[in-house]
């Protein structure tokens, strides 16, 4: 009797059992695995103790660039398994780009929702430092996917919309206070200028400043702005500025300052000089001798034609009101302070020690 084809039975029979196993045993893997990232790890809370982590999700990034940040920052400790549940949930569509306060207590699922808008009533958090121009601005909500940078710059230089928000300038410049603010997704250019100066006038509305006095205020609080690296510095500076205004005690009236010739060569000032072609973030004796420049204040006296930066308070104040000081000059030393001098003579020995500590 042949028995070859009993056993052959066996062994298909062995074979099948065990390819049944195996797709029991990966079927189980499956599930567990899709339970796992869809059901458990959705609901699990964040490494942290509720500490706000700002996380900024940049246009156009996937789900492991943004688990990466979240992270980063120590709001979440599996980005694979984040990607992951992203991926299969479905979610990615949904998510936007911009600047957002995430707690690093927050589960996978609280995080997405605070991604894709609909967890945070605040909306998107922008923060605007202080000593930020138009061009940065609009560059950083660009970036956050809020408003084209060409929508914010035509909103910011449309004479129609500063004169309805009464702002007494060509430009925004100066006007929108630097703060943090939360925008909507759906944000348009003129709603975050409208917000931004809103707060502006808020903010200063205590300073006393007369509607013909708000623009030199403003312009020189910019000045200072961009000179004070050290805030208590502010009024001091402000006091030596108005003095070099007084021709009575500076009779060239010109306040020399550097950060407004660089302005000249930003983005959002037009025309560009002819000396602005040729920089690269650095002052050279083409732009300091340019007089086609507004903002040269090596070249012409009195203060340029508007601010050069957002000033904060600090400079705001010390604007307003500068103290009577009896400088006339002063130098950046290494660690960002200034000596101060009262005659030309002091000054140029500042400079050398400066140029010699470089």
């Amino acid at each position: 009797m042949n028995n070859a084809p009993r056993r052959n039975e066996q062994r298909v029979s062995r074979t099948q059992l065990r390819l049944i196993s195996l797709g029991v045993l990966l079927l189980t893997a499956v599930a567990f695995t899709a339970h796992d990232i869809l059901v458990r790890f959705p609901r699990a809370p964040g490494p942290g103790e509720g500490v706000e982590k700002q996380v900024i999700v940049r246009r156009g990034a996937g789900p492991d660039e943004i688990a990466r940040e979240l992270v980063r920052v120590g709001v979440l400790e599996s980005g694979g398994r984040f990607a992951l549940y992203v991926r299969l949930s479905g979610r990615m569509p949904g998510l936007q780009a911009g600047s957002f306060v995430l707690r690093d207590d927050m589960t996978p699922l609280q995080i997405l929702k605070v991604l894709s808008g609909r967890g945070s009533e605040k909306g998107i958090r922008v923060t605007i430092p202080e000593g930020f121009r138009l061009s940065q601005t609009a560059a950083l909500l660009d970036g956050l996917g809020l408003v084209k940078m060409a929508d914010f710059r035509a909103a910011a230089l449309d004479p129609a919309l500063l004169a309805a928000l009464g702002i007494p300038a060509q430009t925004a410049e100066g006007f929108l206070f630097p703060d943090t603010y939360y925008f909507s997704a759906s944000v348009t250019a003129r709603d975050v200028l409208a917000r931004m100066h809103a707060n502006f006038k808020e903010k200063t509305a205590d300073l006393g400043l007369k509607t013909e006095e708000l623009l030199p205020a403003v312009t020189l609080a910019s000045i200072v702005q961009a000179e004070a690296k050290i805030p208590e510095e502010a009024a001091v500076i402000a006091g030596v500025y108005a003095k070099r205004l007084d021709g009575a005690t500076f009779p060239s009236r010109r306040l020399q300052a550097d950060p407004t010739v660089a302005y000249g060569c930003d983005a959002f000032v037009l025309p560009s000089p002819p000396s602005c072609r040729a920089f690269k973030g650095i002052l050279t004796h083409a732009q300091l001798l340019d007089e086609q420049n507004p903002y040269n204040t090596y070249r012409h006296p009195g203060l340029p034609p508007g601010p050069i930066c957002s000033p904060g308070l600090p400079a705001l104040r010390a604007a307003a009101d500068p103290p009577d000081v009896p400088y006339l000059y002063f130098v950046v030393s290494q660690n960002g302070r200034h000596t101060f001098s009262t005659t030309y003579q002091d000054h140029l020995k500042a400079v050398r020690r400066y140029r010699t500590e470089r």
